[in-house]
């Protein structure tokens, strides 16, 4: 025997956004990690724009696809020299 549900557009529309939180959960800001922008880093390590591009693509400074600067990268970065 098949089952008919009546519902709404609204009820569905929150039965899809609790599945998609459950599922796909928001990371916390503590979880987010801070990235820099090759001009703030060489501002911040008073180094040159170079400096900083050639440490990114040596491999040295780990960055995201966009080329944003991982912040525990600058940290390990310095911590090593």
């Amino acid at each position: 025997m098949e089952t008919i549900i009546i519902t709404t557009e609204a009820d569905i529309e929150k039965i899809i956004e609790r599945v998609i939180e459950r599922k796909f959960p928001k990371p916390s800001i503590s979880e987010v990690e801070t990235t820099y922008s090759i001009n703030q880093v060489a501002k911040m390590l008073k180094r040159s724009h170079k400096k900083i591009s050639d440490l990114v693509m040596a491999g040295i400074l780990k960055t995201t696809i966009d080329k944003r600067i991982y912040e525990s990268s600058i940290k390990n970065y310095i911590h090593e020299k």
